[in-house]
């Protein structure tokens, strides 16, 4: 019989929460066999001066530098400016956002522990580094209005080597209390939604062969709804749920019941609310500023603001709506040249869009008229108003909402798939035309903002005698603010590991980390190896 053990940082609590959960516990050193806050070493220049200033990230906030510059997947922790763990190699470690209070206080590692059920442990830490439980097996997991859910992935034959699927077991832990809440038989996820626990559960076939696959996994999966409980409220056979979001977002509270019927017949798309018991039949996606759209039984396409108490009907369309911001709604022409269209809820007015970008809290509209706007997706108010090339006589266009109202423009040949123009649009008109660099880089990208908010790019060139390449960091004009970088890139706005204003990820020399717009390091550590020192070099 598996068994799932727990330890907890303090004597006290650990006694009361193995009581509560109903499992072993021990005050131990952490189960890695290595501190959860070992000493770190500052890396130092030619004078001993220390190569980075972490002062600006003094915020308390966790991050993750993630390896992928150098061999393996090796990960540092930090909380602010204080190192809290670098990973092996062969450990799988992440944020714990919760995706409805939007705070990250916690952190999740996997490790491999040959005494652990399949010779995997994991373990959750908080801000401090400290070990707060631990769990046997290979655990996924996430926060969700301060519960912990858990899912250990599927061993085959008492290993995880065979791969994974969407099957295993499932616990939810309430971390104010240390509670373990009941789960039902054949669940293996959950998805809180206020204080409901919406469960998938699967039983294989019996008459299935053992090394057979299930085609069919839809058909025997099955919903059940409770309260912490384990009160059911709800149920349904033939369903799976799914989570509109996994961000703070006002639609928490909701959740997409998918039903499948016999081989062949579509599956019904509802969408749930497990608190008052609504059911919106249809479900196609979510807008945007707590909107769903559902198709109708004559084919068309409603827009509902369910963050309102009547669940408002914005408007019916004959297209699909993809995004919504106030006054406005932007519908995907299904049919034929799939293009989209603005209405302007106030006037009626619909206009052919070629392309919409949506990034963070803004939205990027390229008019079939040559027109280039953004607007805010919160107040509706405009940010950029410019004119580009319209789109006739254009191959295709690539368009990409950078955010703060910059938009990245690629305009290609109607003969060929060659790019004519790299240009960069702002609040002021067109910002940058980068078309003369394209034949110095095989890549250009945006990269980040100056404290003046002028854009920087990236510009990827072979470099010379090596195999790699090497990059340049440029101005708006194109000019090169430093140079011979190994690799640079920005994380997205939304990204758990968001960094201070103006920083970005970079490697230079024998060094990766987090950088300034001035080229100085924020954090940085050595390409060669983990600061573990019994862990594999880099290369």
């Amino acid at each position: 019989m598996k068994r799932n053990v727990c330890r907890i940082g303090s004597a006290a609590v650990c006694a009361a929460l193995c009581l509560t959960l109903g499992c072993s516990c021990s005050v131990l050193p952490p189960a890695s066999g290595k501190p959860a806050a070992p000493a770190f070493s500052v890396p130092t220049d030619a004078h001993g001066d220390p190569l980075y200033d972490s002062s600006r990230l003094d915020d308390g906030k966790l991050r993750i530098l993630y390896g992928y510059d150098n061999s393996g997947g090796a990960c540092t922790v930090l909380c602010g400016s204080k190192v809290l763990y670098q990973s092996f190699r062969s450990e799988n470690v992440n944020l714990l956002q919760d995706t409805v209070t939007g705070e990250t206080n916690y952190w999740f590692r996997t490790w491999a522990d040959p005494d652990a059920y399949c010779g995997r442990r994991s373990g959750l830490f908080d801000k401090d580094g400290n070990e707060v439980m631990t769990f046997e097996g290979e655990q996924n997991a996430s926060m969700q209005n301060g519960l912990l859910v858990l899912q250990e992935a599927h061993a085959v034959n008492g290993s995880y080597e065979n791969g994974y699927d969407d099957y295993g077991t499932c616990q939810v832990i309430d971390l104010s209390t240390g509670e373990r809440l009941p789960v039902p038989d054949g669940a293996y996820r959950c998805i809180v939604c206020g204080d409901r626990l919406v469960f998938t559960c699967y039983a294989r076939p019996a008459d299935l062969a053992e090394d057979a696959w299930d085609d069919e996994p839809a058909l025997h999966s099955w919903v059940i709804i409770q309260t912490k409980d384990g009160t059911q409220t709800y149920g349904a056979d033939a369903t799976t749920a799914l989570s509109l979001s996994y961000a703070p977002d006002v639609l928490n509270d909701w959740v997409e019941l998918d039903t499948c019927h016999a081989s062949g017949e579509p599956t019904d798309e509802t969408l749930y609310n497990p608190a008052t018991g609504e059911v919106f039949t249809g479900f196609r996606q979510v807008c945007g500023s707590g909107t769903a759209c559902f198709e109708t039984s004559d084919g068309r396409y409603e827009l509902r603001d369910l963050a309102t108490v009547d669940r408002t009907l914005i408007g019916t369309f004959d297209d699909q709506p993809s995004s919504y911001f106030p006054g406005y709604v932007v519908t995907w022409r299904t049919s034929g040249d799939f293009g989209y269209d603005l209405h302007d809820l106030v006037t009626g007015e619909v206009t052919p869009l070629y392309a919409s970008s949506v990034m963070s809290d803004t939205i990027a509209l390229y008019y079939e008229d040559g027109r280039l706007k953004v607007f805010n997706t919160e107040t509706g108010d405009l940010i950029t108003d410019t004119t580009v090339e319209p789109v006739k006589g254009q191959q295709s266009v690539m368009m990409d909402n950078k955010g703060d109202g910059y938009v990245w423009l690629e305009l290609r040949d109607n003969d060929n798939f060659e790019t004519t123009a790299t240009r960069v649009y702002g609040p002021e008109g067109l910002v940058s035309d980068l078309t003369h660099l394209q034949d110095k880089y095989y890549a250009l990208n945006y990269l980040i903002t100056t404290p003046e908010g002028r854009p920087l790019y990236c510009g990827n060139a072979n470099a010379p005698s090596s195999n790699g390449s090497m990059c340049d960091v440029l101005d708006e004009n194109g000019n090169i603010v430093f140079y011979g970088l190994g690799s640079c890139y920005s994380y997205y706005d939304n990204s758990l590991n968001q960094l201070p204003e103006h920083v970005f990820v970079a490697k230079r020399g024998f060094y990766y980390g987090w950088m300034d717009t001035n080229g100085k390091w924020l954090y940085c550590q050595s390409i060669f190896s983990s600061i573990n020192a019994d862990d594999e070099m880099g290369y």
